[in-house]
């Protein structure tokens, strides 16, 4: 069985894939650098893993010996290592990629976008779209998975939503619908669509949650599970758009976090179902499964700092 080649699988997402596809019984090969988190997970479900970086071409070659598909979920939004920036993994890396994939056989590329919704006036979008076109005009059977806002990464502290703090921050009214999803439910519709045997080729995949809520709404839902009194602070949209602009030279990702987030506040980002994903995803996260998950996992790292303080937590680790 020849091994899928998964770039990216040291992240949230592309681990996730990797289990999927290993307990499927694949043979998984994963892109990987040397301090990158989550490596000895990959190890324990089976991957074989594979030094290299997308700005190195000869590590590039190397993985995809015997590759007849490859699964990217790379993006240097996370900024995890040194080095990364969109620039250079989201464009250039994701370029070098697509033509090393070319040239060495691979016959099946999937790429993981951004929604469709979304413009191109930031530079994460900026440069997801254009591999987007390099990826169509490679020649190689192509699908490109194009996802709404991650729950994960939008509902939660990092973007200023913590209502187990008792603050959550709203760009704008908050009233403009999105199709939160889950980052689970995006894993399974890549690792459903990685085999050639799915049929699914030469396509665009928008892939949005179950249910379309305001931000507010989503705010309530998180108030109502944590059972405390919430502040929201609605934030200007001249602000944010000014931060964005301001902020483009020296700092892309947090300009595209807040152009992309002014983008959403302004129009939405409604990402319909369609019957793939519905097969893909019968029972779907919904915010309310996200949120009951988010406030469980912050009261049971509340008590594990707690009893780490006296001694008595390293049974529980």
């Amino acid at each position: 069985m020849r091994p899928i080649l998964v770039v990216g699988a040291t992240g949230l997402l592309g681990s996730e894939v990797c289990r999927l596809l290993c307990g499927s019984q694949h043979a998984v090969r994963g892109l990987v650098r040397p301090g990158s988190p989550r490596i000895e997970m990959l190890r324990r479900l089976g991957v074989d893993l594979v030094a290299g970086d997308l700005r190195d071409v000869r590590s590039l070659e190397a993985a995809l010996r015997g590759v007849t598909t490859v699964i990217s979920t790379a993006t240097g939004a996370a900024g995890r290592l040194p080095g990364d920036s969109l620039r250079r993994v989201d464009r250039d890396g994701q370029r070098a990629l697509v033509d090393a994939a070319r040239r060495g056989g691979v016959r099946r590329f999937v790429f993981t976008s951004v929604s469709p919704h979304l413009t191109r006036t930031t530079p994460l979008v900026r440069y997801k779209r254009e591999t987007e076109a390099v990826v169509r005009g490679s020649g190689m059977a192509w699908v490109i998975v194009q996802p709404s806002a991650f729950m994960e990464s939008w509902l939660g502290p990092t973007a200023g939503f913590d209502a187990e703090a008792g603050r959550v921050f709203v760009l704008g009214s908050g009233e403009a619908p999105v199709s939160w999803v889950s980052v689970r439910d995006v894993a399974r519709v890549i690792a459903g669509i990685a085999d050639p045997e799915s049929g699914v080729s030469r396509t665009l995949v928008p892939v949005g949650g179950p249910h379309s809520l305001p931000p507010l709404e989503a705010a309530r839902i998180f108030v109502r599970e944590t059972g405390r009194h919430s502040t929201v602070v609605h934030v200007p949209l001249a602000a944010a758009r000014a931060a964005g602009f301001l902020s483009r030279p020296f700092d892309p990702v947090l300009s595209s976090a807040l152009g992309i987030s002014v983008q959403r506040a302004v129009a939405g980002d409604v990402v319909l179902r369609s019957e793939l994903v519905a097969r893909l995803i019968p029972r779907p996260v919904t915010v309310w499964d996200h949120a009951q998950a988010s406030v469980r996992a912050a009261r049971t790292e509340r008590v594990r700092v707690l009893l780490g303080g006296t001694g008595g937590t390293r049974g529980l680790c």
